[in-house]
């Protein structure tokens, strides 16, 4: 009976351990580590103070991906984000959107824009018409 309390309980804690958000490999402090959320997201890349700075791998629970430069914890600098639909941008990113030089595929129709954009926009003169994008995960 006792042997049975004690497997019980080292179940209950392995289980209540697996919900919470923890750094589950490297050094998520200052170096390079592996990061999961308690929601499935997954980060694999450089940290800075405990905050995502550097390269890295950001994997959304919903099948996003985005594999580039972030600055404080933001997504900035050189990247490509891949959406689960199978839409994908390559360019400059700014505090988690797209700004700057870039290319956006569209998968379904198979039509690339290659341009500049702001804030998850692209930017057209007045008589191109535009294309909307993707939501990211967690905007």
């Amino acid at each position: 009976m006792k042997t049975l309390k004690t497997i019980s309980l080292i179940s209950l804690i392995s289980l209540s351990s697996s919900f919470y958000s923890q750094c589950i490999k490297g050094n998520c402090h200052k170096g390079h580590g592996t990061f999961q959320w308690e929601n499935g997201d997954l980060y694999v890349g450089s940290w800075i103070n405990g905050e995502i700075n550097g390269h890295g791998d950001m994997y959304w629970d919903n099948g996003d991906h985005y594999q580039g430069k972030f600055k404080a914890g933001k997504m900035r600098g050189l990247g490509k984000y891949r959406w689960e639909n199978g839409d994908w941008f390559d360019g400059t990113w700014i505090d988690d959107k797209m700004n700057g030089q870039g290319t956006y595929f569209w998968s379904k129709s198979g039509g690339k824009y290659e341009g500049l954009f702001k804030d998850d926009q692209i930017v057209t003169t007045e008589n191109q018409e535009t294309q909307e994008t993707p939501a990211k995960e967690g905007n």
